[in-house]
């Protein structure tokens, strides 16, 4: 397990990566109804359940059961989804919280279907992304470019929804989504960190498999950004609980925090984010694609001369800083006078000057025009592709549940939890710093299941987590004696690539052929 790399920078690294994954929302989403069918508006004037909140004691709201049909892909599919939540209890069996689940399951015929549980990352964030984005049965249409949702925002049929080749299951982690600890209880303590999160999500998954008949099914796990970080470990644990895990899919993953972020002493980070800055500047100007370089071409550059230049000091060379230039759209003078480096932030803020505008770190391509001089506006007061899904995925995802699954609450569905990431336990301590780490889970549970498939999706212009970051890791991990490779594909896009349609259905495609072999 390598969680604590030596480093005097773990702390303020674990901070600001927080704030980066965890921008709040700042717009309202358009709500309106689609065909008729689903009005996406505030809850009605029925008299619901009372859920759960933090500190209290009010009961739980029933668990809901609905029938559902779509047509997705030419197939008709005829599903049966639960909401409702899942009990953690503590050493003397009292509840300590209770974590909200969405479960979709499609009659087989008696043939046994792999199940999928699904997580998104932060840590803060509730599943809402990667189920009305990208996997569930029902999505919010974004436009071309994923930047905004289609308005009036509405639900529709997914075209890509992965029921068409697993059941699924939705997990909200503590204090996320319509998940709630018990009164009287400390979450700090008992779920905010790597470690107690990973136990209460490994309970979590056992408890709905035990319950559901299902624990000899073929399991498969899939997590975005932290998501993925808590799926690397996830694996590991389930595979030597006995569970049949078959395999992975990462989406942006936030496998090692060391390469995620870079300063003046750090020089791998910034190197291995020029491609999706490259990218996400030919993008953003719409550079011919017979002018944009290749991957292999921008990664060579990266992690040969740019970082053998890097690696030799503070130092100016006129030929680095034409490349960079061209690479980046900066002037070369502004490169010049950073000595040839160009960090993600650096090339946001030094870009976003330029154009006095705000330029997203979850995908480079977008930006919205700035209501005051860059200059003026903090690192992290705002993301253009984070706030607007979160105001568009939060109310649809609460409308969801009520209207069309039938789960009735008045507690708010939390997207985005911005106390988490200041009371989280990354495993630092004033005697013990380093940054957290999974590569070394994934490579156990590798160990432990060579046949274990793992996908692992990245976005071109995703400066959160860049894709040459994702590849390095991979190149890194220990040969594994008849384990099956790594894979990596890289789609267009940022963190959350799958909002654009086409990267959607080309991540979906790229999933079902993982699941055809792994249940071979």
């Amino acid at each position: 397990m390598r969680r604590n790399r030596k480093t005097t920078r773990g702390p303020l690294f674990t901070t600001l990566l927080a704030a980066a994954f965890l921008a709040l929302p700042l717009l309202a989403g358009a709500q309106e109804t689609d065909r008729g069918r689903v009005p996406l508006s505030p809850p009605g004037q029925d008299a619901p359940a009372t859920a759960a909140s933090a500190k209290t004691d009010a009961p739980v709201p029933a668990e809901s059961t609905t029938q559902h049909e779509i047509n997705s892909a030419g197939q008709h599919i005829t599903y049966r989804a639960t909401a409702g939540t899942l009990p953690l209890t503590g050493a003397k069996g009292e509840v300590t919280a209770n974590i909200f689940f969405t479960a979709y399951e499609v009659a087989s015929s008696g043939k046994q279907r792999p199940i999928t549980f699904v997580f998104n990352g932060g840590p803060g964030a509730a599943s809402a992304y990667l189920h009305l984005g990208a996997m569930g049965p029902r999505v919010v249409p974004f436009n071309d470019g994923g930047s905004l949702a289609l308005q009036p925002v509405r639900l529709i049929d997914n075209p890509d929804t992965w029921l068409t080749f697993t059941d699924l299951v939705f997990l909200d982690p503590v204090e996320t989504g319509y998940s709630r600890e018990t009164a009287g209880r400390s979450t700090a303590s008992e779920f905010f960190g790597i470690e107690k999160d990973a136990d209460a999500m490994q309970e979590v998954v056992r408890l709905y498999l035990s319950r559901s008949g299902r624990a000899l099914d073929p399991v498969f796990l899939t997590g975005e950004s932290y998501g993925g970080f808590r799926v690397a470990l996830l694996c590991e644990r389930l595979l030597r609980a006995g569970f049949d895990i078959r395999g992975a899919v990462l989406v942006s993953p936030a496998l090692e925090f060391s390469l995620l972020w870079g300063d003046e002493l750090q020089l791998l980070p910034v190197a291995l984010a020029l491609p999706s800055i490259a990218f996400a500047h030919f993008e953003s100007a719409g550079t011919s694609a017979a002018d944009v370089p290749s991957r292999e071409e921008l990664e060579t550059f990266a992690v040969g001369r740019y970082l053998t230049h890097l690696a030799a000091g503070a130092r100016d060379d006129p030929d680095i800083d034409a490349l960079l230039a061209r690479y980046t759209g900066l002037a070369t003078e502004e490169i010049a006078h950073h000595h040839g480096r160009v960090s993600v932030r650096g090339y946001l803020e030094a870009a976003g000057q330029a154009k006095n505008r705000i330029i997203s770190r979850y995908d480079g391509s977008v930006s919205v025009a700035a209501p005051r001089p860059v200059g003026t506006i903090g690192p992290y007061g705002g993301d253009p592709i984070l706030d607007y899904a979160a105001a568009a995925l939060g109310p649809a995802f609460a409308t969801y549940a009520r209207n069309e699954l039938g789960y009735r609450t008045d507690a708010d569905y939390i997207l985005l939890n911005e106390q988490l990431p200041s009371q989280w336990d990354f495993g630092t301590s004033a005697h013990r710093q380093g940054y957290a780490g999974a590569l070394g889970e994934l490579e156990a549970a590798r160990t432990e299941r060579p046949a274990l498939r793992v996908l692992i999706a990245a976005g071109q212009t995703d400066l959160v987590t860049p894709f040459s970051t994702q590849k390095f890791l991979i190149d890194q991990m220990a040969p594994i004696e008849g384990a099956m490779p790594v894979e990596l594909k890289v789609y267009r896009g940022g963190h959350m690539m799958y909002l654009r349609a086409a990267s959607r259905a080309a991540l979906a495609a790229d999933a079902h052929a993982l699941y055809a072999d792994a249940l071979r």
